[in-house]
């Protein structure tokens, strides 16, 4: 079989989950997995492109227009040359702007190809803006210094107080113009900034990455995009407190009466604020109006554009073109993609506000590929469809959206231990479960603190009830759900039942039901019916900051430690555990057990917590990781506060680690491998422990 060198990792991640899954062609919103004929049973899918498919997949509109315009040799390459296309996708732009917006100003349009690029294009244009402010406020600096040079050699004006101290003991002209020349120079050369809220996503470009507020997304690459604060949605203010801690000043020298006088001149930093109305990677977190009344006269006050990122809720989404219409949230920009290309066109649009344009980045910006002849007429067509016969597919939208909230809070008002919370507005909900990072079963606990809950859940969802939903990227107990706007009653239902039975599961800590669908056998589990495995949560140990903290790495693989792990996987057989293990692999560190309080034969108290890691019981490591997982399960162990770490023999053994070159002292089993090191003798362990420990 030939290596697979396309983004290798996360396809075996995808296995893991069960979500490993090919698609060999869809319609609406059904999916139909790649088998014999393709024949296999079809799949609702809820997750519908991340929000692109309004109308669902391959709808035969915009199909059979695709390939009348492929038929017609229509080009896509025709760069530097007059767009009709393009131009008749901004006038009907504008039509909707100026419905919904309530504005007579009209919006210029640029094309992008991407909801990220058109971030990036949105954060060019308003840093550009501020730039030429910058550039007036310069000259207009420079105009007063030439002023004030000719009356001072003249001799009709003199220094005030405060410019003679600037020009120095000899009162120097020259110096004071030097001196306000360099202090401006370092007040103008401030980088810019863009302000965000806590919980959006903007995308994953270097520029709009640092916009998106997720640490691990952003962090990794801080070094090399735009600088971003992050204030939170009911308290914007927070913005202006930052900017007026740090506001720089330019020093313009003014004649006044015949006296030269310093004035400070605001210096604009902050280039623009971004907003989505609806945060999805964020968890469906919906603004208020209240809120989006008060994001607006922050924006004011700054004197900076407001950017309303619509990616993902614009183009009929929520019912409306635009879903900030509906809170009163009126930006100068809008960024727009997803469903404004069909499901068929790779393509974006930045609108600015026409007083807010900047003409010239016309020709400091371009895209080979935006802006083509195809992509636009696609664009052109979803518009027409969304506005045909009176809005009829923004009604649509919004009764089925109603159809879907009023099941998904059926569901919630029957499972209120375990759903936190039904969010959304028309044809974007989340579903969020309560967090189950303390679950009595140890491989729920495990998805929930390794970040992976959303996942396991929508694989189960997949493999069990033929449903393809997503966790939202930012908070991974979110479900979020994103159907076309033709979505059925039927489908509603056996969405609404698949999440009862996950509820189910989750209520009764049932790990045999979530993990049997992860395991890519076609063998049914040995039972179909929710059994409650819920058992009293097993205290910690109190604090005794004389207790010694060590942390102990150990193998879970095989089928007899499995089931000891968890009592829900009693049931399954060895086979099916194996396949658990292994599909796993890509995943395999597990997040640690309650720690456990003992003493060693000398008396010493010891507080254990195993730190465990799901390796196949035969040694296979086809991927070569596992010396890696090792390590990192001790560095997270040094992490969190253990002073020694003790490898098991097992995993010694496959990583090829020498017990020998440790000073720690212990039966066999508790002995450190090199290059981890301890901080003091943690004494004699008891070696059955770890064992215990899994029963």
């Amino acid at each position: 079989m030939r290596e697979e060198l396309a983004e290798r990792y996360l396809g075996n991640a995808l296995s893991a989950w069960g979500l490993d899954v090919e698609y060999a062609r869809a319609e609406g919103d059904t999916m139909y997995p790649t088998g014999d004929e393709g024949g296999r049973t079809p799949v609702t899918d809820f997750v519908g492109g991340f929000g692109s498919l309004f109308f669902g997949h391959n709808h035969p509109e915009l199909v059979t227009l695709a390939k009348d315009l492929l038929d017609a040799g229509t080009p896509s390459h025709a760069q530097l040359s007059k767009r009709t296309e393009a131009q008749r996708v901004a006038a009907a732009l504008n039509v909707i702007t100026r419905r919904e917006l309530d504005t007579g100003e009209p919006y210029e349009v640029v094309f992008a190809n991407s909801g990220a690029e058109a971030v990036e294009a949105a954060m060019k244009h308003a840093e550009l803006a501020r730039v030429f402010r910058l550039g007036g406020l310069a000259e207009e600096l420079a105009a007063h210094a030439r002023e004030v040079r000719e009356r001072i050699r003249l001799g009709t004006a003199g220094l005030s107080p405060e410019a003679a101290e600037l020009a120095g003991p000899d009162t120097d002209i020259d110096e004071l113009l030097n001196e306000v020349e360099r202090r401006n120079a370092e007040a103008m050369g401030r980088a810019p900034e863009f302000f965000a809220l806590e919980g959006g996503f903007h995308g994953k470009l270097v520029g709009s990455l640092q916009l998106t507020h997720n640490p691990t997304f952003r962090l990794p690459f801080r070094a090399l995009g735009a600088h971003a604060r992050f204030v939170p949605a009911d308290r914007p203010e927070e913005a202006l407190k930052y900017v007026g801690a740090e506001q720089p000043f330019a020093l313009d020298l003014v004649v006044e009466n015949d006296v030269v006088r310093v004035r400070r001149r605001a210096v604009p930093f902050v280039a623009g604020f971004l907003a989505e109305p609806i945060q999805g990677e964020g968890g469906i977190n919906v603004l208020t109006p209240e809120q989006a009344e008060r994001i607006t006269e922050v924006c004011r006050a700054l004197e900076c554009p407001l950017i309303v990122d619509e990616i993902q809720t614009g183009a009929g989404r929520t019912g409306a073109f635009f879903a900030s219409a509906r809170i009163g949230l009126v930006g100068d920009y809008y960024t727009l993609a997803k469903s404004v290309g069909g499901g068929l066109a790779k393509t974006s649009l930045l609108l600015v506000r026409k007083s807010s344009y900047v003409k010239e980045f016309e020709l400091l910006h371009s895209s080979t590929y935006a802006k083509d002849s195809f992509s636009c007429a696609v664009t052109e067509k979803v518009l027409e469809m969304l506005e045909r016969d009176g809005g009829a597919a923004y009604r649509q939208a919004a009764e089925r959206g109603e159809r879907l909230r009023g099941a998904l809070e059926e569901v919630r008002a029957d499972f209120g231990d375990v759903v936190r919370a039904v969010r959304g507005q028309g044809l974007l909900a989340g579903f969020e479960f309560a967090d189950q990072s303390a679950a009595g079963s140890p491989v729920i606990r495990n998805y929930a603190r390794t970040g992976f809950i959303g996942f396991a859940i929508s694989g189960f969802l997949l493999r069990k009830h033929g449903l393809r939903l997503m966790p939202t990227g930012s908070a991974p107990h979110t479900l979020r759900i994103q159907p076309s706007y033709a979505i059925g009653d039927d489908a509603i239902d056996r969405l609404a039942a698949g999440l009862r039975e996950v509820c189910e599961v989750l209520r009764n800590q049932d790990a045999l039901l979530l993990v049997h669908p992860l395991t890519g056998v076609d063998t049914p589990p040995p039972r179909t019916d929710v059994r409650d495995f819920r058992s009293a949560p097993r205290p910690g140990p109190g604090a005794d900051p004389a207790a010694t903290r060590v942390a102990y790495i150990a193998e879970l693989g095989s089928p007899d430690a499995l089931r000891r792990f968890d009592p829900a996987l009693a049931e399954l057989d060895d086979a099916t555990l194996r396949a658990f293990v292994a599909r796993s692999a890509p995943v395999r560190s597990m997040a640690p057990c309650p720690p456990v309080r003992c003493r060693t034969a000398t008396g010493a108290a010891v507080e254990l917590t195993v730190f465990p890691l799901l390796v196949d019981e035969a040694g296979a490591d086809p991927a070569g990781t596992l010396a890696a997982d090792v390590a990192g399960a001790a560095m997270a162990a040094r992490a969190t506060g253990h002073t020694a770490v003790v490898v098991s023999p097992a995993l010694r053994r496959l990583t090829g680690t020498d017990p020998t070159a440790t000073p720690v002292r212990g039966p066999e089993g508790f002995a450190l491998p090199p290059g981890f090191g301890v901080d003091g003798d943690p004494g004699l362990l008891p070696a059955e422990l770890a064992e215990a420990l899994l029963s």
